[in-house]
């Protein structure tokens, strides 16, 4: 029993990861209709601004990590200006297959700047570990459990509580009318693409001290991101944070029950599985295409 609390609070830490990350899918994919297939290059930049900051510039990490996070929401408006900006009149495909050729550079640029050695960050709870019963749990993982609601309580009050988030609402219904009534689409969209940035920031980071920072972390992180919003629905910002959390749980407790080997199998086997008794997903609804 004290090792199943254990395996589950790092199970829900690891799904609050995938959860941020498929938060940063739908987000970009309710306001534009694209899928963000550089989605996991977001995640290792990320965790590489961390390395820079920490490691090379060697400031403290209260100052560090904040610094990462603004330079991820800069970079949130450089690739929307780059990529998505001069695509956005031509066939959603082509902004999609935009986004896959951004991250290939994006991974290659990586590997130039920092190499290919794998790089680990210290966390910003430091090491410490907390007792809960008989089981030993590490700060930095129930860390990374409250940051993620506070993130998930912060993106509700936008999107329901405020004019901006009404805003971005009313996009995300109809561009088209949304431009009509006078909405600011091209500043709003671009809002986006930063939103979707800044939880992609907060991902790398916090996955970061688990893990190694490398050039290779984000594909594996966007793909598991990715079966989460299946599961839970794409375009549901519920439905990513359950699935996100139920790809968590799947793969930390069925790597220690099971075999580490067939974690992924057992991750993408469970979104499969949606696809065939409830491909809507858990929160999942018709979404209708926008011009």
């Amino acid at each position: 029993m004290d090792a199943l609390l254990q395996l589950l609070v790092n199970g829900v830490a690891l799904g609050s990861v995938y959860s941020l990350v498929a938060l940063g899918f739908i987000i970009v994919y309710s306001a534009t209709s694209v899928v963000n297939f550089a989605a996991g290059q977001f995640v290792m930049l990320s965790a590489f601004f961390g390395v820079m900051t920490i490691l090379n510039l060697k400031l403290a990490p209260a100052l560090a990590y904040p610094l990462a996070i603004a330079g991820m929401a800069v970079f949130g408006v450089i690739f929307y200006v780059a990529i998505h900006l001069p695509l956005q009149k031509r066939p959603v495909v082509s902004v999609i297959i935009g986004t896959v050729a951004a991250g290939i550079v994006m991974q290659n640029a990586a590997l130039l700047i920092w190499g290919p050695l794998p790089s680990r960050i210290p966390s910003l709870f430091g090491d410490a570990n907390v007792s809960i019963g008989s089981s030993v749990v590490t700060v930095h993982a129930l860390a990374t459990i409250g940051i993620t609601l506070v993130l998930i309580v912060l993106l509700y009050l936008l999107l329901y509580r405020t004019s901006a988030g009404r805003a971005m609402r009313a996009i995300a219904q109809d561009v088209e009318a949304a431009r009509m009534m006078g909405l600011p689409v091209t500043l709003w969209l671009g809002f986006a693409w930063i939103l979707a940035a800044v939880f992609s920031a907060f991902a790398g980071l916090l996955v970061a001290p688990m893990w190694f920072a490398d050039v290779n972390m984000g594909d594996p992180i966007a793909l598991k991101a990715f079966a989460a919003t299946v599961i839970g629905g794409f375009g549901s910002v519920p439905g990513a944070i359950a699935g996100g959390l139920l790809v968590g749980l799947v793969e930390i407790l069925g790597a220690s029950y099971i075999s580490s080997t067939y974690k992924d199998l057992l991750s993408f086997g469970f979104m499969i599985l949606f696809l065939l008794v409830r491909p809507q997903g858990i929160f999942g609804e018709r979404i209708s295409e926008r011009g």
